[in-house]
């Protein structure tokens, strides 16, 4: 045998050999799936088997940095040129297709989002980065198939005649303009969503989420009222990031207080966070005089709460749900600025007994008689805790002196370890 027919022979049995190229096409397109797009496309020059293995890919993945340029104008055109051809050269279904740019070419994201629209897509996300919102196409709504939604700084108006999403469990949305009514509208048409962000929402508005097997639920934004109808919620975090004024200071629904409105038909949430403003809302209206809101926090576990300790409201709030969480094991505080200005032991209103308490986070802890005398009451409600950590921020104070102090006071948990960060 030459030399010839010896490299020839090597070259049969390596091939042979080659496991992955041998694999089903659908198989090898799968892995191709989770290489970036560019290097999922180089692979067709390894071999004919591989020469057209990309266009079957059913996730699509386009970042900007595939893209940049020195010149924005350049960046755009190769940003559309690439997609373009994609979509022309793809061959299968595009189940996942994830854009994220800050480019304005508003009419090929049109062509591009209704394409996917005759494609059977099932997971969308589309990232805008740019000053001026997208206009969202309305053959987007024609995505029967959809699944999983993510948007960013996008314009979304709703068609009058509108079926919703049948099949989407999950939602999350970032710097929309939507009102408070478009966004319950929506939520209302998705009768298996399971999981909602709304983040950075900046319209003044009420809010109703009517959601009847939600479980997670991310709330930021300066909405002015909040009403879950969420029975079985287990997770939620909401962040109102103005002050509840004028509109919003008294509860709206007749009698009920806002806490009731929020919470009312809340009844298996395991995980809470409470941010900025959200507290100060909750505290409005006579709240402890409604039964129906105590069971609200009886699954409840972690708690994050973020709470102004001079302020009797916020106290009288942050007492009602310590009181009402009998089995709540992680409790994470996070002490406004106007707590730690102050130096009076308003947090003596504070009446709680944790009975399962086992970890607590005091963050952007400052040891001011209002601070230390909370920090003393948790010490001694609760017979179960493991772990109290300080969180210090500011170089005025000896972090630790400051938990050798702490370890001074009295406790009713005796394997209790009290650290810093």
């Amino acid at each position: 045998m030459d030399d010839r027919q010896q490299q020839r022979a090597k070259l049969d049995e390596e091939k042979e050999n080659d496991i992955i190229s041998n694999l089903d096409e659908t198989i090898r397109a799968k892995i191709l799936s989770h290489l970036p797009i560019k290097d999922a496309i180089r692979t067709n020059r390894l071999s004919t088997k591989w020469r057209y293995t990309w266009t079957m890919i059913p996730k699509l993945k386009i970042q900007e940095s595939y893209f940049r340029s020195s010149k924005l104008p350049e960046s755009r055109s190769r940003l559309v040129k690439f997609v373009d051809t994609l979509f022309l050269l793809h061959k299968w279904p595009i189940r996942n297709f994830n854009l994220s740019t800050k480019q304005s070419c508003h009419d090929a994201f049109d062509r591009w989002i209704l394409k996917l629209s005759r494609n059977g897509i099932s997971e969308l996300t589309l990232e805008f980065t740019s000053k001026r919102k997208y206009k969202l196409h309305s053959s987007f709504f024609s995505c029967k198939d959809l699944s999983s939604v993510d948007l960013c700084n996008c314009l979304v108006k709703l068609p009058k005649v509108y079926e919703g999403f049948k099949v989407l469990s999950v939602l999350r949305l970032e710097n929309c303009s939507l009102t408070g009514a478009e966004i319950e509208r929506l939520v209302r048409s998705c009768p298996l969503l399971k999981d909602l962000s709304l983040r950075k929402f900046r319209e003044r508005s009420g809010l109703r989420i009517e959601a009847p097997i939600l479980e997670r639920l991310l709330i930021d934004g300066n909405f002015t009222d909040l009403q879950l109808s969420t029975p079985r919620l287990a997770r939620a975090c909401v962040d109102l990031e103005k002050n509840p004024s004028g509109e919003n200071t008294v509860p709206k629904g007749g009698c009920r207080s806002n806490f009731s409105r929020a919470f009312h038909d809340v009844l298996e949430i395991k995980m809470l966070g409470i941010h900025r403003h959200f507290l100060q809302y909750l505290a409005q209206g006579n709240f402890l005089e409604e039964n129906r809101v105590h069971t609200s926090f009886s699954h409840l576990k972690v708690l994050t709460l973020e709470i102004d300790l001079s302020n009797p409201e916020e106290i009288t709030a942050a007492s009602f749900i310590f009181r009402n969480a009998p089995i709540l094991e992680d409790l994470d505080v996070i002490i406004s600025n106007s707590s730690n200005q102050k130096d009076r032991s308003t947090s003596a209103g504070l009446v709680f007994r944790f009975e399962h308490l086992k970890n607590v986070c005091l963050e952007d802890f400052v040891p001011t008689e209002l601070n230390l005398a909370f920090l003393g009451s948790i010490l001694t409600s609760s017979p179960l805790l493991q772990t109290l950590t300080v969180s210090i921020e500011s170089t005025d104070y000896d972090k630790q002196a400051v938990v050798s102090h702490l370890c001074q006071f009295p406790r009713a948990s005796a394997i209790v370890k009290i650290s810093h960060l």
